[in-house]
């Protein structure tokens, strides 16, 4: 396992535990991230913090990686089965979803997600 793969393994585990320390210790403190709920995007630790209060008021989100793929420029892909579910538990969508990574140095700096690789 390559040290970005490492990384972006424990940034998942994060995420799916809903622990935002661990999880912004992967980013860069500068990270661009896409705000799925309203739209654009965020950029920011603490724009990032803000989103997940949000997010956490309106749904659980799971994001499980299924294969990770490193890109000619550095970039990792992972493929991942991302599950939503509403506050009572009710399930609201079960897709694949792309995300699409950049690095600064040891930190995730961007994140994208997109429908296809070649949209990468």
């Amino acid at each position: 396992m390559t040290p970005r793969i490492a990384l972006l393994t424990r940034l998942y585990d994060a995420y799916n535990k809903g622990d935002f320390d661990a999880f912004a210790a992967e980013l860069d403190p500068a990270v661009d991230w896409p705000d799925q709920i309203a739209g654009g995007r965020l950029v920011g630790v603490e724009a990032m913090r803000a989103l997940w209060a949000r997010r956490d008021g309106m749904v659980r989100v799971e994001a499980a990686p299924l294969e990770f793929t490193t890109l000619d420029d550095g970039r990792v892909s992972v493929s991942t089965n991302q599950t939503v579910h509403n506050l009572e538990g009710r399930l609201w969508s079960d897709s694949c979803v792309r995300h699409i990574y950049t690095f600064q140095g040891e930190r995730v700096s961007r994140m994208d997600i997109v429908e296809r690789l070649d949209e990468a």
